[in-house]
């Protein structure tokens, strides 16, 4: 028997069974097979896409396939994926030894910029405790902000994997840290919801340790010809107005940051790169679960200026466009993006781009003088 009849008897096989198990779900108008094995059926749902997507898929994995429902016109749209994700347990060895490891990183670049000789005085390595404890507390909630919510809402997220960066590389210690995903999320609030808990959380451990660092820093001229110049974003001047009551800097002086300051105010940089709306930086799930498709124009007009921002202000700039667009400036889809936000999600996601600009700094970081 000819084989590509052979194949169109399995697919006709196949596809009356798809269609029982999917009775009571959906009803079907049409359906179609593609080259790569992947079946669209259209038609209408009969429930809320939200009530009933889990169903579907735990149906259609005994076929193999892994659903993707989007609108279709008037309609509804199911794409039969071929390929069902394996679920496994997490490793814990490797997130664990990397967060050791960015522990020792950014202790060590505390130590340092607190004057440490580490070949005299091994003990002085502790100089760096007060700067690490409190980046590596914003940046662990951070992280586990994104990992708590996205076990709540039975998401693909791993454990967060912490980047460590030798001091000669970074002024940070770390490149922050990553979650994983092994398949997209199913609907547009689990996006929201998993990408804006980790920016949320992150700040709320961000504030309180800078106001408290600001409380232990003092006002007054540089401290030599040559120094660093940290950014200043709403939040940030907002702060320091409340802290020592005037803008700085100005006049020729500024905040002399403590450990403890300067520790903070990275991790608001951090959080602010996070939120950039691009691709799946939390910034670019927020986008996504607000705008839909729309958030890849809007990623791709703040590629376009960050690189104007690079030519004009800061060369920082351009090296996030071109890791933007390494990363890639476009969301993936849901599982479910047929269910769209309510209002109190809405809501949320503005808050989120909110949170973007009162975090924005210009000209985050430059070096003044010769």
């Amino acid at each position: 028997m000819n084989s590509t009849l052979v194949e169109d008897i399995d697919r006709l096989e196949l596809t009356g069974q798809v269609r029982e198990s999917l009775r009571g779900l959906m009803e079907i108008d049409r359906y179609q097979w593609d080259e790569r094995g992947t079946l669209t059926l259209r038609g209408t749902l009969n429930d809320r896409a939200d009530a009933i997507y889990r169903t579907i898929r735990s149906r259609l994995e005994r076929f193999g396939f892994t659903p993707f429902l989007t609108r279709a016109g008037e309609g509804d749209e199911l794409v039969a994926v071929p390929g069902v994700v394996e679920r496994r347990r997490p490793r814990l060895w490797l997130p664990v030894a990397l967060f050791v490891a960015t522990m020792f990183s950014v202790l060590l670049t505390g130590a340092l910029n607190e004057g440490a000789n580490l070949l005299h005085n091994p003990g002085s390595l502790l100089l760096g405790v007060p700067f690490a404890a409190t980046l590596l507390a914003i940046l662990f909630t951070h992280e586990m902000g994104h990992y708590v919510v996205g076990r709540l809402r039975k998401a693909p997220v791993s454990l967060p994997y912490f980047i460590p960066m030798p001091p000669f590389i970074s002024f940070t210690g770390t490149m922050g840290a990553v979650i994983v995903q092994r398949e997209p999320m199913e609907d547009r609030r689990t996006i929201l919801e998993v990408g804006i808990a980790g920016p949320l959380a992150g700040l709320a451990v961000a504030i309180p340790l800078l106001l408290f660092g600001l409380s232990r820093s003092t006002v007054g001229p540089p401290a030599g010809a040559s120094y660093v110049q940290e950014g200043n974003s709403l939040l940030y001047a907002a702060a320091k107005w409340l802290m020592f009551g005037r803008l700085l800097p100005s006049g020729g002086v500024d905040v002399q940051l403590s450990p403890v300051a300067w520790g903070a105010w990275i991790g608001l940089l951090i959080t602010m790169l996070n939120l950039l709306p691009i691709g799946q930086l939390d910034g670019g799930h927020v986008a996504y679960a607000l705008l839909g498709e729309r958030a890849h124009y809007l990623a791709y007009a703040l590629i376009g200026a960050c690189v104007l921002l690079g030519l004009l202000v800061s060369t920082t700039w351009l090296f996030w466009a071109v890791l933007a667009l390494v990363i890639g400036p476009r969301h993936p889809a849901p599982l479910n993006d047929i269910s769209r936000l309510d209002a109190k999600h809405v809501a949320l996601a503005v808050f989120g781009l909110v949170v973007f600009v009162l975090l924005f700094m210009p000209d985050p970081l430059r070096i003044v003088g010769s």
